[in-house]
């Protein structure tokens, strides 16, 4: 009895451990059908069946084209219309549009009646039109992600306008309504007039910025010794009128170029030419001629620091090619535009060397006294 007790006990030992080898087997033959391969296949280079390889394009992708080898720079195009309004445009591969309406117009086009008027219509730029409210203006352009800027200079008006190249038609749009329909509403005017007392004031209190309107009043006579920002005695007689009556006389058609970067000279033509055409077509005036007298400012100041600036007259300036070489070459030898001393002689000695763009150069030095 005992004996046949063991044997059937060890007939059951035996069935399962042969149960426990026969799932332990097949596990692993799934298990190496599964990875067939593995780390050691990929050492050897040899394919998994459980992933794709990777020179097999996937489903639903789309590959971007490859990039050229050369990209041919983008050509300037220019177009005269009828009335002598200049448009230009230069392609380019960025996805951003940059459009700027300028005018051959700044402070030497200033009258003693509308002295001021560049400083004024800088600060003007961008607000209400006959078509737009201010409001209106800020919202069309924060609703495509866009920024409009306005600068004013001696010789030029520029107003600017850069978002995406999908926008062009609304920028191209907006950009020549600002320009050509101002309102000068009232209390616009009456508002931004405080606020050109306000840098007037300010840039009194900035000795390089006093001494760039000093120079021009020193070394010029006439039209160029005009000052680029409004005087006090000035603000006090401008108003929309005396604006109304300088955008007449001086935005006329052969003195205007629209310029883009980024956008296609057809696509600019066919938006900008219907909105510029009916400019008048007005004779250009004669251009006023620098006088160079020289001479020297002196302004007495409070504080324990002298500014000095020292201008050379260079006929042409940075307009002529061969002038604007030399002038960068010697920008760069001088510090690239900027060099400061901080110890031994000279101590605190600041210089900045400046070139306008028509007429001469400028070097700023500006020493400060321990």
């Amino acid at each position: 009895m005992y004996r046949t007790a063991a044997s059937r006990l060890r007939t059951l030992k035996d069935r399962t451990s042969n149960r426990g080898l026969i799932r332990f087997a097949s596990t692993s033959a799934v298990a190496t059908k599964t990875s067939s391969g593995g780390f050691f296949s990929w050492l050897t280079g040899e394919h998994s069946s459980s992933l794709p390889p990777l020179d097999f394009p996937l489903k639903d992708v789309t590959l971007p084209p490859p990039l050229p080898d050369f990209v041919e720079p983008g050509k300037t195009t220019i177009t005269t219309l009828p009335n002598g309004l200049k448009i230009a445009s230069e392609t380019s591969a960025n996805p951003a549009a940059s459009i700027g309406l300028y005018v051959d117009c700044g402070s030497i086009y200033e009258t003693p009646t509308s002295f001021g008027a560049t400083h004024l219509l800088e600060r003007m730029a961008f607000k209400s039109t006959t078509n737009r409210s201010h409001l209106r203006v800020v919202r069309e352009v924060e609703a495509i992600g866009g920024n409009v800027m306005a600068s004013a200079s001696r010789e030029h008006m520029g107003y600017t306008y850069d978002a995406l190249k999908t926008y062009v038609p609304q920028m191209i749009e907006l950009l020549i309504d600002s320009v050509r329909n101002p309102a000068f509403l009232d209390w616009e005017v009456s508002e931004q007039l405080h606020k050109v007392s306000a840098e007037v004031s300010e840039c009194s209190k900035n000795p390089q910025h006093l001494l760039l309107e000093a120079i021009h009043s020193a070394g010029y006579s006439g039209p160029y010794g005009n000052s680029l920002l409004a005087v006090e005695s000035a603000v006090s007689r401008l108003n929309s009128a005396v604006l109304e009556e300088f955008i007449a006389e001086n935005y006329t058609a052969s003195r205007m170029v629209l310029a883009a970067s980024g956008v296609d000279h057809e696509e600019l033509l066919k938006y900008a030419e219907p909105l510029l055409s009916d400019l008048p077509n007005v004779p250009r005036p004669a251009e006023p001629k620098p006088v160079y007298k020289g001479g020297d400012y002196r302004h007495q100041a409070d504080s324990g620091t002298t500014h000095f600036a020292l201008a050379f007259e260079l006929p042409g300036g940075w307009v002529k090619e061969k002038d604007a070489i030399v002038l960068t070459v010697l920008q760069m030898l001088m510090g690239g535009g900027g060099s400061f001393s901080a110890g031994g002689p000279g101590k605190g000695m600041y210089s900045r060397l400046c070139g306008l763009p028509l007429f001469y150069l400028i070097i700023l030095v500006v020493n400060y006294v321990s």
